[in-house]
């Protein structure tokens, strides 16, 4: 099989970056936290993964290559714009068809990291809550709420001693919900830190003043997939590390970290003045 667009063609996004691909066409996406998957509708202002027009009825990618020749890449699936890691693109029609089947069936593996509120009374276990969703069907001129099976596996990886009082937990969902685990998350009584919609708005802003960083807390590691295309079995993996924020608001120490922070930018401030003044 044949692909009319190739890899090193993307138009990324600032910070957006390839961390794996394959001869299928099928690419692995670093995004950082604040980038959109895709412009929406009424706003294409923020950036999102690709600097490119976007078809959201065929949910793809559409752009001209330096030659002049068009270039297409389907959107395979989503991350919330505050969320950062991994998503997938498809860089044809085949490749993007069967993996959105292995999504629909729930047979991709996904492996989320995030800092939540407090500690967890089980250090493993699954998550199986109802939630509501808005449907419109047809005939109907108002949408319909109804309750969708949500269900998510966890598992507690580590807890600071000192500082937030915050655990860094696996999350790995089987289901695939809007927003499933910030809802979830927070339904439990572990609030994503830094969710503006379902956290803890007080606790965010200590956060924030403390740290100076002002992000949510759910990053997708790792995505895993397994495939058949063109009769032959395929494996596909992406892993993203941890941002640096991560480290921050778990090693926090109270006083401590804060002293430094200041001292650095107290350091920071003397030099430019030092550097004026040589000019001088």
């Amino acid at each position: 099989m044949k692909n009319s667009t190739k890899v090193e063609q993307l138009p990324l996004a600032e910070g957006v970056r390839v961390v794996a691909s394959n001869e299928d066409g099928l690419v692995a996406l670093d995004k950082p936290v604040l980038v959109r998957s895709h412009p929406n509708t009424d706003d294409q202002s923020k950036p999102s993964i690709l600097n490119a027009a976007y078809d959201h009825k065929d949910e793809v990618f559409i752009w001209q290559d330096a030659a002049g020749m068009e270039c297409r890449a389907w959107l395979i699936n989503r991350l919330d714009s505050p969320t950062s890691g991994i998503l997938l693109l498809g860089l044809n029609p085949e490749v993007t068809t069967v993996i959105k089947q292995q999504f629909a069936a729930h047979k991709v593996e996904k492996v989320y990291y995030a800092i939540v509120r407090h500690r967890l009374k089980s250090m493993t276990g699954t998550w199986r809550d109802r939630l509501t969703k808005a449907s419109k069907k047809p005939g109907r001129t108002k949408s319909a709420v109804e309750a969708v099976s949500a269900i998510a596996r966890f598992k507690w990886l580590k807890s600071p001693k000192t500082g937030f009082a915050v655990s860094l937990i696996q999350l790995m969902p089987t289901t695939g919900r809007t927003h499933q685990l910030r809802i979830q998350c927070q339904k439990h009584g572990h609030a994503i830190v830094g969710d503006q919609t379902y956290g803890d708005f007080s606790f965010n802003r200590e956060v924030h003043k403390e740290t100076r960083i002002k992000r949510m807390f759910l990053h997708s590691g790792r995505t895993r997939v397994n495939y058949s295309l063109a009769g032959k079995a395929r494996s596909f993996e992406a892993k993203s590390p941890l941002p640096e924020a991560y480290t921050t608001v778990m090693e926090y120490k109270p006083g401590l970290s804060r002293g430094v922070n200041v001292k650095r930018e107290e350091f920071k401030s003397k030099t430019r003045l030092d550097q004026r003044r040589f000019r001088r």
